[in-house]
């Protein structure tokens, strides 16, 4: 595929022409040292070649004047001795850009694994506290065999006793912890589970669904997975 980019004569706005199709892009009015047609960019391969269409109307990458070269979308492309600046998502109506999303995958199981230890821990907790009522209730038992002669079911009430406000302590504590560390644990893969083209939170999906799509639903970024 060839664009060629320039501006508009009647708009003054940075044109573009792939195919039969015309883009304009932006509201601003470029400089006159852009020329109608200025420079091309031609996609192949995977790569991207740009070629200076006016050996009078320089244009730029990353500062430097060329003629033709392989460029990349990291690079700045500046047109003319004005040195406009060209907007790579200028391009985006032409050739969707692309989204590695493989390290979200890392990103993800990290999130799920931390959670589902949150879950265990709470329900470690929840069978350690059901333990008070089984000493409680072996300690009535006891009292009951033993026709209250035994001080040992006195010793287990004592220690169902502890253990019950040792318990409570810490639940009491607990129970504003572990909403805390649940929101903190949530905000940190909101702000880490984002498209890598345009960064939004891309939803509370396992990754292995988030996969099946081929792009971003916002910025329709095609994904590499």
């Amino acid at each position: 595929m060839e664009i060629l980019i320039g501006r508009d004569k009647e708009t003054g706005k940075l044109r573009l022409i792939a195919g039969g199709k015309t883009v304009l892009w932006g509201t601003e009015r470029l400089p006159e040292t852009v020329l109608e047609e200025h420079f091309k960019l031609t996609f192949a391969n995977d790569t991207i070649r740009l070629k200076n269409l006016n050996i009078n109307a320089y244009t730029y990458v990353d500062g430097q004047a060329v003629e033709n070269k392989k460029v990349s979308r990291q690079q700045t492309i500046e047109l003319g001795a004005s040195r406009y600046t060209f907007d790579w998502h200028a391009l985006d109506e032409f050739v969707p850009p692309e989204a590695d999303i493989r390290p979200l995958e890392t990103v993800w199981t990290e999130y799920e694994d931390q959670n589902i230890a949150l879950q265990i821990a709470e329900r470690k907790f929840n069978t350690l506290r059901s333990t008070t009522g089984l000493i409680t209730m072996v300690a009535i038992a006891m009292s009951i065999a033993t026709g209250g002669k035994s001080s040992w079911y006195v010793i287990l009430y004592a220690i169902a006793i502890v253990a019950s406000l040792v318990f409570f302590v810490k639940a009491y504590v607990d129970s504003s912890k572990m909403p805390q560390k649940r929101q903190e644990l949530s905000r940190r893969f909101q702000r880490s589970y984002t498209c890598p083209h345009c960064g939004r939170f891309l939803g509370n999906q396992p990754y292995d669904i988030l996969a099946q799509n081929e792009h971003c639903t916002y910025c329709k970024a095609k994904f590499i997975h």
